[in-house]
């Protein structure tokens, strides 16, 4: 009875060290890709799309600014596209992609689709703000995602 006592103890602590192995080795590597900057002028019945949008209160995505601008002639779209990548053995799940607005901002476009990513691949992420046509395209961009139910997030800066 006391060596099968001993055999439990000896198994559960090594599923416990196995699983710490696999939570502690759990590494996303996010890295930037590049950022496409676009006239909003040649796009401008979208641009009159999300104007119609935000009037009827059915915008998805996230708003900065209290006013939307009135032509597409002073504003641009910044695309920004990052790549993520699972290196360990765990998936990842409810990856999501936030930017940091800066003062001339007015919105990032929102992105209804669900995100996993699976042990050892890779997925490249966007999002797309319109901002200023005299903003640059610096900015900080926030990446949350779950592992095994536990929030992590990772902070980078882009456009440099």
């Amino acid at each position: 009875m006391k060596a099968a006592a001993i055999i439990v103890v000896v198994l559960c602590l090594a599923g416990v060290f196995g699983l710490g192995y696999l939570y502690l080795n759990a590494n996303v590597t996010i890295t930037f890709q590049e950022c496409i900057a676009t006239d909003a002028v040649p796009q401008a019945e979208y641009f009159e799309t999300l104007r119609r949008q935000i009037a009827e209160k059915a915008f998805v995505g996230t708003l900065f600014a209290s006013s939307f601008p009135e032509s597409p002639e002073t504003c641009q779209f910044y695309t920004f596209t990052l790549r993520v990548q699972n290196r360990s053995f765990l998936p990842v799940d409810v990856i999501e992609m936030q930017i940091t607005p800066m003062g001339e901002d007015v919105l990032q476009i929102g992105d209804t689709e669900r995100r996993s990513l699976a042990s050892g691949r890779s997925l490249d992420l966007s999002a797309t703000i319109l901002t200023s046509k005299q903003m640059h395209n610096v900015r900080e961009v926030t990446v949350t995602y779950y592992i095994w139910g536990l929030p992590f997030s990772y902070r980078l800066t882009t456009g440099r």
